[in-house]
């Protein structure tokens, strides 16, 4: 299953780039968890990690925090998307925020668990890949790159990106991540 595979990547990449060290591991056998909400591949990303803390990746241009499953910032009321059918019925599924208070979700109408992203005050919503597993994908390769740099020149940060979003992700989101990623 290649979501359980990206899920280790995603714990070791964890451990080699944190600022605030929390507990995480990883699970070969399914957790019972609690919620009825939750289907695909985010199902199994919350069946497989063991964390209780948000875990905070050191990623200066996309510093993801990936929320455990009873966060209270996981719910669409803390979010302020009361109004967003889409949240209020299930269908969208917070599952990480960026330290700059975007949120990052996936729709739980497709087992694949595509992830969108959102910003506070955007109407918008980002199409970032067609699968959890490819934005964790995505996310390692992106982190590896630029985690050993500091100071890139930022012609150079945007088509080494694009690059990345290009080799990544698919097709019908390129644009969207790129608007996302490269505002």
């Amino acid at each position: 299953m290649a979501v359980v595979t990206v899920l280790k990547k995603i714990i070791r990449l964890y451990e080699e780039t944190t600022f605030i060290p929390q507990s995480v591991n990883f699970s070969n056998e399914k957790l019972r968890i609690q919620s009825s909400d939750l289907t695909g591949e985010l199902l199994d990303y919350y069946q497989h990690i063991v964390f209780k803390e948000d875990l905070f990746f050191a990623n200066q241009n996309f510093n993801i925090i990936l929320l455990p499953l009873d966060s209270p910032t996981r719910t669409f009321e803390c979010c302020a998307l009361q109004d967003v059918p889409q949240f209020s019925e299930g269908q969208y599924q917070i599952f990480a925020t960026t330290d700059t208070d975007d949120i990052l979700f996936c729709d739980m109408k497709d087992e694949k668990s595509p992830v969108f992203a959102g910003r506070p005050g955007d109407p918008n919503f980002y199409k970032l890949s067609d699968s959890l597993t490819e934005f964790l994908e995505f996310y390692i390769a992106f982190t590896n790159l630029w985690k050993q740099r500091e100071d890139v020149p930022l012609e150079e940060f945007i088509a080494g990106t694009g690059d990345l979003i290009e080799r990544y992700l698919s097709l019908d989101v390129q644009a969207t991540a790129k608007e996302f990623l490269l505002r």
